[in-house]
């Protein structure tokens, strides 16, 4: 579990780097650090509607457009810069960046007052050293806030984890100079699935769901505590020694549970409680999955 959720902190820093592209290409000429356009075929001006509705003089470019950030490589099919307001609008096959993550979509609007960006249709990321992967419909940076949402049936998946919901947030904060994240949350039926490694003869998975899922990051990123609100339930596969014990299942209005070292220590359920231990002969029988389990490893986007 420790492993996913910090590998999916990193697959959603790229998509804060390119809201971070986004407010200096607002302001390119003050900065040293500016965003780069590279190449497009054609270059054009006029006047088109503004995401807010307005008439506005814009320039456009389109046709194997390629800006660079630094470090970060942003390529679209057309990208329109709308003068008066400043909002920045990217379409078509969107890729970006940084050479250790890579983010697709095909719609993304950015809004340098407010300094939110905004991607749309069909998002995708994955990580390239260990491929971590996600896919939502949605996606938002807020800078300000230093908070990244993936929205509307947001999935990520790593080996054989899958963690889903209809919105994953991830809060960020400045600790010794650099963003890392503190918190995730995942609202709307939250779903974390892991394959039980302890046992390889079938494929076994322990669960944990509920309204929300709240996961508490340390400093360093690791898992330090997870809290499910409003009908939490958990199954694990349990063990006595090398052996097969059972099946543990458990809900109630509160699940939290408490790491030390990235580990799991303990485990508290409170506010109508319920516990059972299913026998060994329902290990894997899928009549005691928890509610909404559904394993999607088939619609792991394709890179």
């Amino acid at each position: 579990m420790t492993t996913v959720i910090s590998k999916l902190v990193r697959a959603l820093f790229c998509l804060t780097a390119f809201a971070a592209a986004g407010a200096n290409h607002t302001v390119a000429c003050a900065q040293d650090k500016k965003i780069i356009l590279e190449r497009a075929d054609r270059l054009q001006g006029g006047e088109q509607r503004s995401p807010a509705g307005r008439l506005e003089a814009v320039r456009t470019v389109s046709g194997n457009v390629v800006f660079r950030h630094d470090n970060l490589l942003l390529t679209c099919d057309r990208a329109t810069e709308f003068l008066e307001s400043g909002v920045l609008e990217l379409r078509g096959d969107i890729f970006i960046t940084d050479r250790n993550v890579e983010v697709y979509c095909e719609k993304a609007l950015y809004f340098p007052d407010t300094e939110i960006a905004e991607l749309e249709k069909n998002v995708r990321s994955r990580t390239l050293e260990d491929d971590l992967k996600t896919r939502s419909k949605r996606a938002r940076i807020d800078r300000v806030r230093d908070r990244v949402w993936i929205h509307d049936d947001a999935v990520a998946w790593q080996q054989d984890r899958q963690l889903s919901g209809d919105s994953i947030m991830v809060q960020l904060e400045e600790i010794e100079g650099k963003k890392r994240a503190r918190n995730i949350v995942v609202t709307g039926d939250a779903f974390f699935a892991a394959r039980d490694t302890a046992d390889t003869a079938k494929p076994l998975y322990n669960q944990l769901s509920g309204r929300k899922m709240t996961i508490f990051l340390d400093e360093g990123s690791s898992v330090e505590g997870i809290r499910v609100d409003s009908q939490a339930r958990s199954l694990y596969h349990s063990y006595d020694g090398p052996d097969p014990s059972g099946v543990n299942f458990s809900s109630g209005n509160v699940i939290e549970m408490f790491f030390e070292e990235g580990k799991l220590d303990r485990i508290l359920v409170s506010g109508n409680v319920e516990g059972k231990q299913y026998p060994n002969k329902l290990r894997g029988s899928p009549s005691i999955d928890l509610p909404g389990f559904r394993l999607r490893f088939d619609e792991r986007p394709q890179f």
